[in-house]
């Protein structure tokens, strides 16, 4: 037998024998490590090479945050079947997409749980619509059927209605009655545009049929900004409830 051949059942010998064995074990500790923990409370004092590193930022922060955009002559609260919230943001939106789009936008739905805070009496500033509006959801104008907008109307009515504007209707036991959009009965066969935001029109919220629209357009408008830039034009604002829902 020559080396070469040797040398080759050597190898199989090897591999087979350790191809047979059913248990190795090993001695394998892993290494302890040490977590050093600190506790963050009053306590510890301002970084003050940090804190005078940020301080321009704080103060133009404060000075946008602070600036007053308009004045309230009562407060402004979320409210079922219909809030003045609800019915500010509604409306906003509505004419902000029917400006952007440069067409009439015919009904807009949005959804209370959205509308973080309400806001307050008095001075209305730029950090207060941060509060309301915390999210960076931006307008979405939705085209829907008449069948289809009379579903999503029977889909707010399920839930006692949300923030809404252009339509109108009242719910009974749960249905929505008597549907009018600009004063008229819904068209099944017409075409109606629509504006919410991005997350309803994604998969959020209660009304599915709005994730079927037979077309979507994506405005790249912040609802905050939008919300922010109407009030600023506007020297006061005032609650208004208009029965656009109602029970």
């Amino acid at each position: 037998m020559n080396r070469l051949k040797l040398s080759f059942l050597l190898t199989a010998l090897l591999f087979l024998a350790y191809c047979g064995t059913t248990e190795r074990s090993y001695d394998y500790t892993p290494a302890q490590e040490e977590h050093i923990y600190y506790d963050i409370d009053r306590t510890i004092g301002d970084d003050e090479a940090m804190s005078e590193f940020i301080a321009p930022y704080v103060r133009d922060m404060g000075r946008t945050m602070n600036r007053v955009i308009t004045i309230s002559e009562g407060p402004f609260e979320r409210g079922k079947p219909e809030g003045a919230l609800g019915n500010l943001s509604a409306d906003i939106v509505r004419y902000r997409a029917t400006a952007e789009m440069g067409k009439r936008v015919d009904v807009s739905v949005m959804n209370n749980g959205g509308l973080r805070v309400p806001l307050p009496e008095g001075n209305i500033t730029v950090g207060h619509i941060y509060e309301l509006m915390p999210f960076e959801n931006y307008i979405t104008v939705l085209r829907f059927s008449g069948a289809q907008l009379r579903q999503i109307a029977e889909e707010l009515a399920s839930v006692n209605g949300e923030a809404v504007s252009g339509i109108r209707f009242r719910i009974t036991d749960g249905k929505a009655r008597d549907i009018l959009v600009d004063s008229l009965s819904v068209d099944p066969d017409r075409h109606y545009w629509v504006a919410t935001n991005n997350w309803m029109a994604d998969g959020g919220g209660d009304a599915p049929t709005l994730w079927e629209p037979l077309e979507r357009w994506n405005m790249d408008v912040l609802i905050r900004d939008a919300i922010i830039e109407y009030l600023n034009g506007r020297e006061s604002i005032a609650p208004y409830i208009d029965q656009r829902i109602r029970n």
